[in-house]
C-alpha cells in the first residue's frame, strides 16, 4: 500500500510537466489517469468507512436512520460493525443497563431483537418529538419473512462531552405485524 502512494505521488509530481511538455504528454497520460485512478480507488474505502458519531448536529430521526442502516448491514466492513455502531448511539443511561458492549451483542442476538440483524428494509414513523425526547414506531422487514415494529425512544444527552446529542434510551421488543410477501 505504501509502494503504491508512493508511485501514486511520483506519477502525480510529474502531472504538471506531462500537461506542458508535449513529449512527456505522449508517454505518460495512461499512467497519470492510471494513477489518478489508483487514487481514488484507494481512498473511497476511508471515506466509506468513517460512520457517523453522536453529534448535536444529528436529528433525532437521523440518529435512528443511522443505528438502522448499520444494522441493516451488520457484519460490514467486520462482523457485528452494526451493533458496535449502535453502542456508539447508545445514550449514557441506557448504557449502564445494556452494556457493556459485550451483553449489548447478546443482547441484539436474541429472538426479539436478532431480525434487526441484516434485515432487509425498515420504515421510520414518529410517534412524539419534544425538545428532548422522542419516540418513533420502526417497522423492520426481517430477512427471513416478518413484519416486526419496534418502539424507539430516544433523549438529548444533558451533561458531558455529548450534551445536545439524541441518543436511544430504548428499544421495545417487536409487535409482530405478520410475513412480509
Amino acid at each position: 500500500m505504501v509502494l503504491l502512494d508512493l508511485m501514486v505521488v511520483r506519477w502525480l509530481s510529474r502531472w504538471p510537466r506531462a500537461c506542458t511538455d508535449p513529449a512527456l504528454s505522449l508517454r505518460y497520460p495512461g499512467r497519470i489517469v492510471s494513477a489518478l485512478v489508483s487514487l481514488m480507488l484507494l481512498s473511497a474505502p476511508a471515506a466509506a468507512q468513517q460512520a457517523p458519531e453522536p453529534s448535536p448536529d444529528l436529528a433525532a430521526e437521523r440518529v435512528v436512520e443511522v443505528q438502522l442502516a448499520a444494522l441493516q448491514r451488520n457484519d460490514e466492513p467486520r462482523p457485528d460493525a452494526g451493533i458496535r455502531l449502535a453502542w456508539r448511539f447508545a445514550h449514557p443511561a441506557n448504557r449502564k443497563i445494556t452494556g457493556p458492549i459485550e451483553r449489548f451483542t447478546k443482547m441484539l442476538n436474541s429472538p426479539a431483537y436478532a431480525p434487526l440483524l441484516n434485515h432487509r428494509q425498515h420504515a421510520i414513523e414518529p410517534i412524539r418529538r419534544g425538545d428532548a425526547a422522542a419516540v418513533f414506531r420502526v417497522t423492520v422487514f426481517a430477512r427471513d419473512g416478518p413484519v416486526l415494529v419496534y418502539r424507539w425512544s430516544l433523549e438529548k444527552v444533558s451533561e458531558g462531552s455529548l450534551t445536545g446529542s439524541w441518543m436511544t434510551t430504548a428499544v421495545s421488543p417487536p409487535k409482530r405485524r405478520g410475513n412480509a410477501i
